[in-house]
């Protein structure tokens, strides 16, 4: 692996940890501050800027008892200053409720190295839509 995947890979590494800790600004701390986004995986969960991408994660720690975020395999694009990354990642967890789930998903991040650091200008996580069959498009 190369020096600024290893970098990247150890970014994302703490942004789980940092989730899984219920660690609003250390998460944060991943992100840019200015010109940043996240997409989630509800219809309202459209973040565009630092200070909503606080609060929305501030709201899964209000809706979760624990949370277990576990990358897997990743692909990067590398662009000079640039990366796409591609992801798959388990979330497991449970409500406040106590209701116990687990999601599968995917997520593609662009970030951009600044003074020797790698940071995340956005992320989009999405949960693949178990009715469609594999191979079928619709």
């Amino acid at each position: 692996m190369k020096e600024d995947e290893k970098l990247i890979a150890a970014l994302f590494s703490e942004l789980s940890e940092s989730y899984n800790e219920g660690d609003v600004e250390r998460f944060t701390s991943a992100f840019d501050r200015e010109n940043v986004s996240l997409i989630g995986t509800t219809v309202d969960e459209i973040r565009l800027d630092i200070e909503q991408i606080r609060t929305q994660f501030q709201r899964d720690i209000d809706q979760t008892q624990s949370r277990d975020l576990s990358f897997k395999k990743f692909d990067f694009f590398l662009h000079g200053q640039f990366a796409y990354v591609i992801s798959k990642l388990e979330f497991k967890g449970e409500t406040v409720k106590g209701e116990s789930f687990i999601l599968n998903m995917r997520v593609s991040a662009m970030l951009e190295k600044t003074h020797g650091k790698w940071l995340f200008r956005h992320l989009h996580c999405s949960v693949p839509d178990k009715n469609v069959e594999e191979r079928n498009s619709i």
